[in-house]
């Protein structure tokens, strides 16, 4: 987002995922947080809980070419259960090399974890948080 445009609401989490992936930085850095989507379907993973309340999710992250998909968890059990298309805050550790030379994208083999959910609303500078998982 530009500083012309501090305060944005989308209509829909597929259009702010879409912005996001045109207008952010979709650098993956290690430790440095980016939007993602949850997916919906359960072929390519899709929502699991793990027995201690926590998600084990398959995301679509923000990047320049519309996106990657990466296999990963929340740090916390969710209060308000997460569900296919919602955005989330997935913050990337260190690739895995051997999984990543065994993906179709290499992008796949980054090793995160989800630490919150967002509302697909921008306000200064940052999306807006639903739900920290704590």
């Amino acid at each position: 987002m530009t500083e012309d445009t501090p305060q944005r609401t989308f209509g829909s989490s597929m259009e702010a995922f879409e912005h996001a992936c045109a207008e952010h930085d979709t650098l993956i850095v290690p430790e440095h947080p980016m939007l993602a989507m949850v997916l919906e379907s359960v072929a390519e993973g899709g929502l699991r809980d793990e027995g201690d309340g926590c998600a084990e999710l398959t995301l679509k992250v923000a990047s320049e070419d519309g996106g990657f998909v990466v296999i990963s968890r929340t740090t916390f059990a969710p209060k308000q259960a997460l569900q296919p298309g919602d955005l989330v805050c997935w913050v990337p550790l260190q690739q895995d090399a051997e999984l990543a030379a065994r993906a179709p994208d290499a992008r796949f083999g980054w090793v995160g974890l989800v630490f919150a959910s967002f509302e697909p609303e921008w306000v200064e500078d940052e999306w807006v948080v639903r739900e920290f998982f704590e």
